[in-house]
């Protein structure tokens, strides 16, 4: 139960960390819907359990015999991240476009949705560095299956539950009603969010 109680509230501080999941949920919920951003939420929660699944199975050992791989997919997720951040620029600085071309210029897919959450939280250098290290430490393939399984369930319902309530509660009438006002300003912020973490992850080489 100890052991339990100690994964769940250090996720939970890792969770509460804004980052480029939160801003992508977030946004999700505002620019399309409660549905859409549940799936957003969803594919963020099952990136989660599989960088869970990768520490049980000895990601941190893993990167210690290859150095290279895990700089290379910091780059990666980097350039993943840059690119996410340039397609909302582009939309808060064109100005050409209306708040209602915003709206249907942007894929209405939940499938799609689903899987730019997944990746969005693969390319995540929080996760990376946090499941490496802090998760990889705590956890390990020694312990019983039933235990790991047991784990692996409440790191993904914690993490979902969490991302579930942020699409919530930035779906509702009002959050809309100012991103109508304010569509440009928040695309840029979180375009230029986006670009920030994804020039880190490509330039810095510590």
């Amino acid at each position: 139960m100890t052991l339990f109680l100690g994964i769940a509230l250090i996720h939970f501080f890792a969770l509460l960390s804004p980052g480029p999941d939160f801003f992508f949920v977030s946004q999700s919920a505002i620019r399309q819907s409660r549905s859409h951003a549940m799936f957003a939420a969803l594919g963020i929660s099952l990136s989660i359990l599989v960088w869970a699944i990768c520490a049980i199975s000895g990601l941190h050992f893993l990167f210690q015999k290859i150095a290279w791989l895990q700089q290379a997919l910091v780059i990666l997720g980097g350039l993943y991240l840059f690119y996410l951040g340039i397609q909302l620029f582009k939309s808060a600085f064109n100005q050409q476009t209306s708040v209602q071309q915003l709206a249907t210029a942007i894929p209405k897919s939940k499938i799609t949705l689903l899987l730019q959450g997944f990746f969005t939280n693969i390319a995540n250098p929080k996760a990376l560095v946090y499941f490496s290290s802090v998760f990889s430490l705590a956890i390990n393939a020694d312990m019983p299956l039933t235990t790991q399984s047991s784990l692996l369930a409440l790191i993904w319902l914690e993490s979902l539950i969490w991302f579930a309530l942020v699409a919530y509660l930035f779906s509702w009438h009002k959050m809309n009603a100012a991103y109508q006002r304010l569509s440009q300003w928040i695309d840029g912020l979180t375009g230029g969010i986006f670009i920030s973490f994804g020039c880190y992850l490509i330039l810095n080489r510590d």
